[in-house]
């Protein structure tokens, strides 16, 4: 069972757990100048992203804006966790951290007036034209009981959600051709190779979409950092592809897809 109250989260495993509060490095100010001439950007993208997997994506995204036609005032800041905060990871923790550093509510999580919302904004956001984005997993565990409310406050503060079902592994996938020539229920539930059922030559801990990845790439370990040079000639193929499965973040509690494809497309739509 999990509880939500407005992100005061009471989460319960067989006990009752309080999620800790997530603390986000203070992003350095960027010279807009030096790359646009410029001293203002055209957009800031702030994506806060549930594992290291997802940080160095975007990262990759961030650094080669102009192969991928995206502008260059157009600023993609990727929102690293304070050092001893990496593992805070449930996407909760991830829209607290949000709101907390958009102004929006204080470290207890209380509710600040709109008309404070500027003072206290911790980050260089501008409600009109910048987007604050969460990278997350579906299949993150205890994520059902709250997921329609973590929405929910998403929506009403202009957070996008950047969510894959059942993760960001299926979004890597769609760099490579023809997802459509997988088991669609096989990777909706990406389940594990338990006694080899799927692949004899693979982990029996891993699961289907892993290791489907990993023969592709000749190695891939999930949670880990990797190698954006080996996805970036597919970024406008997974777009495509992306767009044969669900891509609204509402529907995707149980459909098979993402909403990382979109958020791409808005950074290329500047």
């Amino acid at each position: 069972m999990v509880q939500c109250r407005y992100l005061k989260i009471l989460i319960t495993f067989g006990g009752i757990i309080e999620l800790k509060k997530l603390n986000l490095r203070t992003p350095k100010p960027y010279d807009y100048s030096s790359v646009s001439g410029t001293d203002n950007s055209r957009a800031i993208f702030y994506c806060v992203s549930e594992g290291a997997t997802e940080e160095s994506y975007f990262t990759g995204i961030k650094n080669n804006r102009v192969e991928l036609d995206i502008k260059n005032d157009v600023h993609i800041e990727v929102v690293e966790k304070e050092e001893g905060y990496e593992n805070y990871s449930h996407p909760e923790q991830l829209v607290r951290a949000c709101l907390y550093n958009m102004g929006r509510i204080d470290k207890e999580g209380n509710e600040i007036s709109e008309e404070k919302w500027e003072l206290n904004c911790k980050w260089n956001y501008r409600q009109e034209v910048d987007v604050v984005c969460v990278i997350f997993d579906r299949d993150y565990r205890g994520l059902e009981g709250c997921l329609s409310e973590l929405f929910e406050v998403c929506k009403k503060h202009n957070i996008y959600v950047a969510i894959s079902n059942p993760n960001f592994e299926l979004w890597l996938l769609m760099h490579f051709p023809e997802i459509q020539q997988y088991d669609m229920d096989l990777l909706l539930r990406n389940p594990k190779n338990l006694r080899g059922q799927f692949f004899a030559d693979a982990s029996k801990n891993k699961k289907y979409i892993e290791i489907l990845l990993s023969k592709l790439l000749q190695g891939y370990s999930k949670g880990s950092k990797i190698k954006f040079e080996r996805f970036i000639k597919g970024v406008p193929l997974a777009i495509k592809q992306a767009g044969l499965f669900c891509e609204e973040f509402e529907l995707l509690d149980e459909s098979l897809g993402t909403t990382v494809g979109k958020l791409i497309k808005r950074m290329q739509q500047w």
